[in-house]
């Protein structure tokens, strides 16, 4: 019987009853827990499947002898002590872009969300303001997505999500990337490759799909915006630091940009965070959601079926899939 410690029941096994597979004992373990108590649970462990930010350090995979697998149930791996795992011969795998699909999504719904300016209309209605907010659609208009220039700013798994998604509706879609796309995805799609400073010139709506780097920390910033087009739309699915709260509350208050965030820094946030204290311009050009992109229930299905999938992988002696510590 094969052995799999747990740290907590995710919730693609506890909500959406993904089969298990046969021959596997899976013991979830309460977490958080002492390292020496992790010790204790890998005794006589095969796998470990763990958090996309839980800690797993050198001491504990050294005494883990049995194991064989460090699964992490999304994409983050970062706290794993990768070369201990190495040096021990335990592969650790992540499920990359398992989620892709759904932040992409998350994406084009807030593009058409600001476009059409559904939240704040939505609020101003209940309020009272029906024809108000009617007459100023008809005053001053509304796009269609698909006559809008989108620029990705990172063309990985999400943007690559994202282009399909837009491609169906019929946007001009340019994109930066420190590495570019091969040129059979670009025909495909219809992309092109630009510098940050073109797609701020050309895009009607920027979405960013980074990581946080030093060269990506603070980027959507008072310098970058006053490039950008006037009424530019910006999307924000990656990670609430690329942005300079205080410099996009400025081109918010002034209506020169309007938001949909899906993140924000720090999380949670504060009630007298800037972005919650805008004025009533800024208030209507601002969209934002909890930091659900990544979490529909089909992400989960599919964290959970992936990391099953390495682990048979595994006990029948195969290499796994998306193995990130270079065994």
């Amino acid at each position: 019987m094969t052995k799999v410690i747990a740290l907590k029941e995710p919730k693609g096994v506890q909500r959406f009853g993904v089969e298990k597979p046969e021959g596997m004992e899976f013991d979830f373990i309460e977490w958080p827990c002492s390292d020496e108590e992790l010790k204790e649970a890998l005794k006589d462990a095969d796998i470990l499947w763990t958090g996309p930010v839980d800690f797993i350090r050198k001491d504990v995979i050294d005494s883990a002898k049995n194991l064989k697998l460090i699964q992490s149930l999304g994409v983050g791996f970062d706290k794993i002590d990768l070369e201990a795992a190495k040096a021990n011969g335990v592969y650790v795998c992540n499920n990359r872009a398992v989620n892709a699909k759904s932040v992409a999504e998350h994406a084009v719904g807030l593009m058409l969300a600001c476009l059409k300016k559904t939240a704040p209309n939505d609020a101003r209605i209940k309020n009272g303001e029906f024809d108000k907010c009617f007459a100023e659609f008809k005053a001053n208009g509304h796009k269609e997505l698909g006559t809008r220039t989108v620029g990705l700013v990172g063309l990985g798994a999400i943007g690559k999500e994202a282009c399909k998604y837009l491609k169906a509706f019929g946007s001009k879609v340019l994109y930066y990337d420190v590495v570019k796309a091969d040129e059979a995805f670009e025909k495909e799609y219809d992309l092109k490759y630009c510098t940050l400073d073109e797609l701020y010139e050309q895009c009607d709506i920027l979405s960013y799909h980074v990581p946080v780097l030093d060269s990506t920390r603070g980027m959507v910033n008072k310098a970058a915006i006053a490039k950008m087009k006037k009424d530019v739309i910006i999307i924000n699915v990656a990670r609430g630091e690329i942005v300079n709260n205080d410099d996009l509350k400025e081109a918010l208050n002034n209506g020169r940009v309007t938001a949909g965030l899906d993140v924000i820094a720090p999380e949670p946030p504060a009630p007298d965070h800037p972005l919650f204290t805008l004025n009533e311009v800024g208030n209507n050009h601002i969209t934002i959601t909890p930091h659900i992109a990544g979490t529909t229930d089909d992400a989960f299905i599919r964290m959970v079926q992936w990391s099953y999938d390495n682990m048979r992988k595994v006990m029948a002696g195969e290499k796994p899939n998306n193995v990130v510590n270079g065994l």
